[in-house]
């Protein structure tokens, strides 16, 4: 039980850290981040360096995203059964970027971004109650990127970049306890566990084309490399009373209450590539498509080990994941209505990356559909604001009686998203 209950914890870790994060500009966002063949804007330091080629000028851009998750899962036999439903617990999860452009020569600029490419994170209400408690009751993951980069335009049609990228990261993760009582002959709740990484600081680089043979036409390329993070952190265990004074004892004899124990993890966030395609029938309008494909089957598992404890150790199966590559599809258009004034809609298809085994309250991963919209206006000669607005539609995502956890059911995940950017040229 000991070893189960330790996997189950830390797995968690891992598959919160799946929730990757697209939202990080709005002018893009607005249009379904269909922005890697335009990168028309500072925030093409995430979408596209080699955009910044094109800019000309010194250019500062800072906002972010407000993303506010919402969902239930409906229980399936033979666990929880039909008839169980649980709720998310209500968060809002505040995505910040920033972003300077500063040309060095007519031909070279450098860019530097901020940004949090994977986070996000579940919390179920009613964590004593929750039929999915001994496998996470709260998981959530934060990353912050910086990325310099250098893009150089080797003509008027065509510039390539690349910029390394410095990641910060950490996972928290909580969950009950069950063992069985000899006394009563029943599964008790023994106590909670609390796991939090330190601070790790990864490596990995973007590269970026982009090349425009005419007026009506652009063709983008970018591609993130893939990140590996050996935590390090601590998993602190509470006991919960049973009212059994001699159960109480023994269940302290059998795991570490009141102490820091301490935990390695390594873990995966997987590499992208994008291609996509950006049209401009008239000087007004503006269309671009993007085909996204994200390498999750980088993610096969997560080795754990507790230096000061191997006895608990969980056997090398525990530690696997089910995760396959998928493609997303992005649709995004812009009209300049006025002077100034800019319209923008999108539409997004994210197809799921886990399969059934791995679908999980840590995790609940299901294909989604996205609707964006937004504006941009200019507010003066030099500055300017942008508002986006995204609805994200989860499918219905049923564990198929696969769920590697026996925690069966359908998991009905939504989302809303509301975006802003203030930007400024020099």
């Amino acid at each position: 039980m000991k070893k189960i209950t330790l996997a189950l914890l830390l797995a968690g870790a891992l598959m919160a850290s799946g929730f990757n994060i697209s939202e990080h500009g709005t002018r893009a966002t607005a249009m379904g981040s269909a922005f890697t063949a335009r990168a028309a804007d500072p925030s093409a330091i995430f979408y596209n360096p080699a955009g910044i080629a094109f800019l000309g000028k010194t250019w500062i851009y800072l906002g972010g995203t407000l993303i506010a998750p919402s969902g239930y899962f409906e229980g399936e036999n033979p666990f929880p059964g039909k008839g169980v439903k649980e709720d998310l617990e209500s968060q809002y999860f505040p995505v910040p970027n920033f972003y300077l452009v500063k040309p060095l020569s007519e031909k070279m600029v450098f860019g530097l971004g901020l940004y949090s490419p994977f986070g996000l994170g579940t919390k179920w209400k009613n964590p004593e109650n929750f039929t999915g408690r001994y496998i996470s009751t709260d998981s959530s993951t934060k990353m912050i990127t910086l990325n310099p980069v250098l893009a150089y335009r080797l003509s008027n049609k065509l510039a390539v970049a690349a910029g390394a990228q410095i990641s910060f990261s950490k996972v928290h993760v909580e969950q009950y306890i069950p063992l069985y009582d000899p006394f009563t002959f029943r599964v008790e709740d023994v106590g909670t566990v609390s796991l939090d990484s330190n601070w790790k600081t990864t490596l990995g680089f973007n590269l970026g084309l982009i090349f425009r043979p005419s007026s009506k036409l652009s063709v983008g390329l970018t591609y993130r490399h893939k990140q590996q993070a050996d935590y390090t952190g601590k998993a602190n265990f509470s006991q919960l009373p049973t009212g059994n004074m001699v159960f109480d004892a023994l269940v302290r004899s059998y795991l570490p209450f009141d102490q820091d124990v301490s935990v390695n993890a390594s873990l995966t966030y997987p590499s992208s590539a994008v291609f996509a395609v950006a049209l401009y029938p008239s000087e007004r309008l503006s269309l671009e498509v993007d085909l996204e494909y994200t390498f999750w089957s980088q993610y096969k598992s997560m080795p754990i080990s507790f230096p000061d404890h191997e006895e608990l150790n969980p056997p090398e199966e525990t530690t696997k994941e089910y995760y396959h590559d998928n493609i997303t599809v992005r649709f995004g258009l812009e009209y300049l209505l006025k002077e100034g004034f800019y319209l923008r809609a999108g539409y997004v298809y994210d197809q799921e990356a886990a399969d059934p085994q791995s679908v999980t309250p840590l995790l609940p991963d299901t294909s989604r559909h996205l609707i964006s919209a937004g504006i941009g206006k200019a507010l003066n000669e030099n500055m300017y604001l942008d508002l986006s607005a995204i609805y994200l539609i989860g499918m219905p995502r049923s564990t198929e009686g696969k769920c590697k956890y026996g925690y069966e059911g359908t998991y009905h995940i939504n989302a809303l998203l509301l975006g802003v950017n203030l930007g400024y040229k020099f």
